[in-house]
C-alpha cells in the first residue's frame, strides 16, 4: 500500500516538474498585474487613462498581457499630450528562469529562455512621469485672427506607407523592423479628398489659441483677417509592437503614429495666396487595437495637424504676416475725373446703362461707370485673383478691362474700358445720407442671364464700422450683385453693394460701402 501510494506521489512531482519546465518557472510565479503611479510633469495637469479621467496623480493597477499603454495629460491652455510605455526591467522572479535550462530561443535581445519572452517575466516602471505638456502660444492684441479654409489630401498611392517596429525602443530610435521595406506603399491608388472632417477640428484648435473672432461682429476687417489651406501630400503610418509574447491574444494590442508632410497656404481674407510652407511632424502614439483602428488613426491624424499647426502659427508670425494692417487711403496720385450731371426728370430705367456686369475667372459681378472716359468701379472681391476681366455692357457688347487701382482694406477696386458714350453716374460726396429715402440698385444677380436686373428698397441706416462707412438697405440683393451701384431716385450714386447677411430667419439686411469711401480709398477726385 505504501509503495502504490509512493509511486502516485512521484507521478504527480513528476507531472508537476514537466509542466513547471514546459510551462516556465518564472511564468507561472509572476503576477499578471502591476500597480502603476501616473503624473504628469506640468503642474496640475489632469491624467487620463483608458477614458477615465483623474486629477494630478493616481496609482492604477495594469494588466501586463497588454504589453503598451498609452497615458493622457491634458491642461486647459495647452495641447494634450498621450505618453507611450511598454514594459520595462525583469521581475523578480526571473531568476525561476535557471530552471528552464536547455530551452533556449531567439529573443529580442538575442538568446534567451523562453520564460524571458514572455510579458508576465517584465514590469513597468513603477512612476510613468508624462513629458511637459506644450502651451499654446495665443493670439495678441496687436495680431490678426486666423480661420482654415480647407484641409485636403493629395498623395500618390507610392507615398502611403505603413513602417513597423517590434517595441517602443525601436520606434524611438527609428530602426524598423528588417522585413519592411523602405519604400513600399499601402495604397493601390492615389488618395484624393478636397476636404477633409478635420477643419473644424482645427478652426476649434485655433479658437482656444484666440485666433477666432467671436464677437460676431457683422462687419468685416479685411485688414485683421487671414485663412490657411492645408494639404496633405504623404502619409506614414508608423505601428509599434510589442517586445513580449502575450498568455492572452484577446488583450493584444499595439501603438500608432502617424507622420504627414502638409503643404500650407496662407490667405488673405480674399482667399489670395501670400505664402506657402511645408511641415513634417509625427503625431503622439496612441493604442490601436484590430476591432476598433478607425477612430484611434483619425485621432492620430488630427494630433498631427494640431502640432503642424502650433508651428505654422509660429511661423508666419515671425514673417511678419500676423500684424494688424488698417485699410488706408491710397498714396498714389489723385485721379481727376470729368464730373457728371443729373439728369433731370430721369426715371430709374434711364440708368441702366450705367450698370455692368464684370466677368471674372470663377463668376461675376456688377459694376457701376462713375465716367465717360471709361472708368467703372466694383468690389475688390470681385475681381480679386482674376487674371482676366471682361465687361458686359447692356447692349450686350463686352470689352476687356485694366485694374488701375485697387484698395483690399475698403473692398474697393477702379478699372478702365476704352469705350465711348458711356452714361456716367454722378457719386454723392456725403458719408450721411438721408435715412429712409427709397433706393434702387441694378446689377446681375445669380446668373448672366438676370443682367441689369432692378431691386428697390429703403436706406435703414448708416453705420461706421472698422473705420469705414456702410449704409444699410432692406432691399433683395444676391451674388452677383457686389460691386453694383446704390442710387436714389434722381441717379445720385450713393455707395457700392457690398454684403447681405444669410441665415435662418434673417432676410432684408444689405449693406454697401459709401461713394465717399470711393473718394477717399481710391484718391479720386472731381475736376
Amino acid at each position: 500500500m505504501t509503495n502504490t501510494r509512493t509511486k502516485y506521489l512521484y507521478k504527480i512531482l513528476a507531472i508537476a516538474a514537466a509542466a513547471l519546465w514546459l510551462q516556465g518557472c518564472a511564468t507561472i510565479f509572476s503576477s499578471r498585474h502591476q500597480k502603476v503611479r501616473f503624473e504628469a510633469a506640468t503642474p496640475d495637469a489632469s491624467v487620463s487613462f483608458d477614458g477615465n479621467e483623474h486629477k494630478k496623480s493616481v496609482r492604477l493597477r495594469l494588466d501586463k498581457c497588454r504589453g503598451l499603454y498609452t497615458v493622457q495629460a491634458t491642461k486647459e491652455g495647452f495641447k494634450t499630450r498621450n505618453h507611450a510605455f511598454e514594459l520595462h526591467a525583469l521581475a523578480r522572479t526571473y531568476p525561476f528562469t535557471l530552471l528552464n535550462i536547455l530551452m533556449p530561443f531567439l529573443g529580442t535581445y538575442g538568446f534567451m529562455p523562453l520564460d524571458l519572452k514572455e510579458s508576465k517575466v517584465r514590469v513597468f516602471k513603477r512612476r510613468q512621469v508624462i513629458p511637459a505638456l506644450l502651451p499654446y502660444d495665443k493670439r495678441s492684441p496687436d495680431e490678426k485672427y486666423m480661420f482654415i479654409n480647407k484641409t485636403s489630401i493629395d498623395a500618390k498611392s507610392e507615398d502611403v506607407k505603413l513602417l513597423l517596429y517590434k517595441g517602443l525602443i525601436r520606434y524611438n530610435e527609428n530602426n524598423r523592423l528588417p522585413h519592411v521595406k523602405k519604400n513600399g506603399s499601402i495604397a493601390t491608388e492615389d488618395v484624393k479628398v478636397d476636404n477633409t472632417i478635420f477643419t473644424d477640428a482645427l478652426n476649434y484648435s485655433l479658437l482656444r489659441m484666440d485666433f477666432v473672432d467671436t464677437s460676431r461682429t457683422l462687419f468685416p476687417n479685411v485688414g485683421n483677417s487671414l485663412y490657411l489651406n492645408a494639404r496633405v501630400e504623404r502619409i506614414t503610418f508608423h505601428n509599434v509592437l510589442s517586445r513580449f509574447n502575450n498568455l492572452n491574444s484577446a488583450t493584444r494590442n499595439s501603438l500608432i503614429s502617424m507622420e504627414l508632410e502638409i503643404e500650407w497656404e496662407l490667405l488673405d481674407y480674399y482667399k489670395q495666396k501670400i505664402y506657402s510652407t511645408r511641415t513634417k511632424k509625427r503625431s503622439d502614439l496612441f493604442t490601436i487595437s484590430s476591432s476598433d483602428a478607425m477612430p484611434v488613426i483619425r485621432e492620430a491624424f488630427e494630433d498631427n495637424l494640431e502640432y503642424a499647426l502650433i508651428d505654422i502659427r509660429k511661423e508666419v508670425a515671425a514673417k511678419g504676416y500676423l500684424k494688424i494692417t488698417e485699410a488706408k487711403a491710397d498714396t498714389n496720385s489723385v485721379i481727376l475725373l470729368p464730373k457728371p450731371s443729373l439728369m433731370p426728370g430721369a426715371r430709374i430705367n434711364d440708368f441702366i446703362k450705367s450698370s455692368v456686369t464684370i466677368k471674372v475667372d470663377d463668376g461675376h459681378g456688377t459694376g457701376a461707370i462713375i465716367s465717360d472716359s471709361g472708368h467703372i468701379v466694383t468690389n475688390f472681391h470681385v475681381i480679386a485673383g482674376s487674371k482676366k476681366i471682361e465687361v458686359l455692357f447692356s447692349d450686350s457688347t463686352t470689352m476687356e478691362a485694366e485694374v488701375v487701382r485697387v484698395q483690399p482694406g475698403s473692398d474697393l477696386a477702379l478699372l478702365k474700358v476704352k469705350k465711348a458714350n458711356l452714361q456716367p453716374l454722378l457719386m454723392s460726396e456725403n458719408d450721411d445720407p438721408e435715412v429712409g429715402i427709397d433706393v434702387w440698385t441694378i446689377g446681375t444677380p445669380k446668373n448672366l442671364e438676370l443682367g441689369q436686373s432692378v431691386s428697390k428698397g429703403v436706406l435703414s441706416a448708416v453705420r461706421k464700422k472698422n473705420g469705414l462707412s456702410y449704409l444699410q438697405t432692406d432691399m433683395s440683393i444676391n451674388s452677383g450683385n457686389s460691386g453694383g451701384p446704390l442710387l436714389t431716385r434722381e441717379g445720385l450714386l450713393l455707395g457700392v453693394i457690398s454684403s447681405k447677411l444669410i441665415g435662418i430667419g434673417t432676410e432684408g439686411v444689405g449693406f454697401a460701402i459709401s461713394s465717399g469711401e470711393i473718394f477717399k480709398a481710391l484718391n479720386i477726385r472731381y475736376k
